[in-house]
């Protein structure tokens, strides 16, 4: 196989998940701050800001294939996903900045801030999967890939930490009482901490690199159609099945995420400590990756997938069943948060299976592309949310500063933790029916890998 027979520098092993920390530092002013910028900061009228979120949404998630179709593709001096962790991030951090940017009058800032956010996330959704491909691509040894998979999910968790106890902070600071140029100056700074991180990882990794000879017989093999590539999705029943999983934790998280506000507001009635309760989910996921390695090694990715995803669910239905005042609800929500955690810090090394499972079954390896999926759920979950949040206010009679009626209070626990378990719960049945890749199973298929090879 292309992967590195020879085991790992713990170093590598140990600061795979550096770039994952500067990402979170770099994304998380999007995630919390690119409405706010628009409407609040940029002064861009409502109904404008309206359509450059749906129109940038489209695009973020479009450039989920098409960017892995674009790293598959390349054929870069420093290797085919190594390349990346090199030019991409200076690259996207400059268009970043563009898409928190005051320029101009508002119809104008309003483009400007478009192209930004569209060219930024097509280079920035390239890198990203460089580096996830990475993962396969170094080894071929499950523990290795288990544990890398592991710290990416603890400096995700850190970088999300960090970035929630300096980003409004930094905006204040930086900006001097101007917001706007807060936003940008901000994002120059966390965008260079990015940079650094991404070209830290490609130092370590400068004798690892995988990087066929222009003409050989391996870079005719990886080199393959779009619509292969895209076969790749349906010959692979584990990738669909995992995505799909994939796809209901992320839309669990989101939805929880969207009305903690109306729980916390309407239903314990202390709005004060939300902040408190988005910090502890955080550091959550931190010991959720940090206990995932282990398991994972004992037990199995998908065993472990299965379980964390139980404890998430049995901790929702107690949400939902029992009632709570605001210390018991953040209680259970930490211990059914690692659910989520957990699943979080082993995605890479079960989508790194499904890359095998591919090659095993085709005889072609899509890697990049099939690693660059794992963004895919997370864009599509994004999307939909606000569908279903809506419908779950509505549903509940919603009106802003209503009085909290039973019925309210009743919506808004369906939709925190009723509505969360039953997305979660059908990827729970998905992935037990169509992921059935066990240890074993991965051995024996890259043993025939090598064998063809």
């Amino acid at each position: 196989m292309e992967a590195q027979k020879r085991s790992l520098k713990k170093s590598i092993i140990n600061l795979y998940g550096l770039p994952s920390f500067g990402f979170q530092l770099f994304v998380n002013m999007e995630i919390f701050f690119f409405a706010a910028f628009l409407t609040d900061y940029a002064k861009i009228p409502v109904a404008m800001a309206g359509t450059v979120l749906m129109v940038t949404s489209i695009f973020d998630i479009v450039w989920v294939p098409t960017a892995g179709v674009i790293l598959e593709k390349s054929d870069m001096r420093w290797g085919r996903y190594r390349s990346w962790l090199l030019i991409g991030p200076p690259l996207a951090a400059i268009f970043f900045v563009l898409q928190f940017a005051k320029i101009g009058e508002p119809t104008v800032n309003a483009i400007l801030v478009s192209i930004g956010f569209i060219v930024s996330h097509l280079i920035w959704n390239i890198y990203y999967a460089g580096h996830i491909a990475m993962n396969n691509s170094l080894t071929t040894v499950r523990e290795e890939r288990i544990s890398m998979a592991s710290n990416r999910g603890m400096f995700n968790a850190l970088g999300a930490i960090v970035f929630s106890m300096v980003g409004a902070e930094s905006i204040n600071l930086l900006g001097g009482g101007n917001q706007a140029l807060g936003c940008t100056l901000t994002v120059i700074i966390s965008g260079i901490f990015m940079i650094l991180c991404y070209w830290a990882l490609f130092a370590l990794t400068k004798d690892h690199a995988y990087h066929p000879g222009a003409g050989t017989a391996a870079d005719k093999k990886d080199k393959m159609p779009i619509a292969e590539m895209l076969k790749q999705i349906l010959v692979n029943p584990p990738l669909i099945g995992l995505m799909l999983a994939e796809l209901g934790r992320y839309l669990g998280r989101f939805i929880i995420f969207g009305l903690a506000f109306y729980y916390f507001k309407y239903v314990v009635n202390n709005l004060a400590v939300i902040a408190v309760f988005f910090t502890g989910l955080n550091v959550v996921c931190f010991f959720g990756a940090m206990a995932t390695a282990p398991l994972a090694k004992k037990f199995g990715e998908r065993n472990t997938y299965v379980l964390s995803l139980i404890i998430f669910i049995i901790g929702l239905m107690l949400v939902w069943l029992l009632p709570m005042n605001y210390v018991s609800f953040m209680i259970v929500m930490f211990v059914a948060y690692l659910g989520y955690g957990m699943p979080d810090a082993l995605s890479v090394a079960m989508y790194s299976a499904t890359v095998d499972y591919g090659e095993w079954k085709t005889g072609k390896n899509a890697r990049g592309f099939i690693m660059s999926l794992i963004s895919f759920p997370i864009k599509t979950a994004v999307f939909v949310r606000s569908v279903v949040i809506t419908s779950i206010l509505v549903s509940a009679g919603y009106v802003a500063d209503m009085p909290a009626t039973p019925e309210l209070i009743n919506g808004i626990k369906n939709g925190i933790a009723l509505v969360p378990a039953l997305f979660i719960g059908a990827g729970l049945v998905i992935i037990l029916a169509l992921y059935r890749i066990t240890p074993e199973r991965l051995g024996e298929m890259q043993q025939e890998i090598a064998a063809r090879n």
